[in-house]
Order: structure tokens, then sequence, then C-alpha cells
């Protein structure tokens, strides 16, 4: 599966500006190394419906998961999904 980016413009103060990398010097890659790490330190928020539509359609998928079956890992559920395109790589 491809990584698809999408480019955000967002104003950075001067002082934050001097620090990091010059364009062309692995800006980008800090950029996003910074990000990333930031992220992971949160913890990640669970989906909790606050509806009475979203709290029966979050019955009704709780009741089907054990006909779905174990969760899969992205690696293979994209090994899955080429198999069942006919595409074996």
């Amino acid at each position: 599966m491809t990584n698809p980016a999408t480019t955000v413009s967002v104003k950075i103060p001067a002082r934050i500006l001097e620090r990091i990398p010059a364009p062309g010097n692995g800006r980008s890659g800090f950029i996003v190394q910074a990000l990333e790490e930031k992220i992971s330190r949160q913890p990640r928020v669970e989906w909790k419906p606050k509806t009475s539509l979203g709290k029966k359609f979050a019955a009704i998928l709780e009741k089907g998961k054990p006909e779905r079956g174990p969760e899969m890992s992205e690696a293979e559920f994209e090994r899955e999904l080429s198999e069942r395109r006919g595409r074996a790589f």
C-alpha cells in the first residue's frame, strides 16, 4: 500500500524556524519525525458513540465481532486484499 502524503501549510514562529533544518537538508523529515514522536506519546482515544443511533450501531458491531473472526494486521489485510484481487506480490 502506498503512503499518501498531504501538503500542510503552517506559520512557524521565527524562533522555531531558526532551530530546524533548512529546506533541502531534511526539514520535512525532521518535522514529520517530531510530529510522529508527539503523537506517539498521546494515548489513542477509543470511539464511543454519543447518540442513541450511534449506540445501536455500536451494539450491532459488537454483536457481529465473533462472526468476523480475529482482527488482521495491516500487512495481513494487504496480502488478503491483493489475493482477492488476483495479484500475488
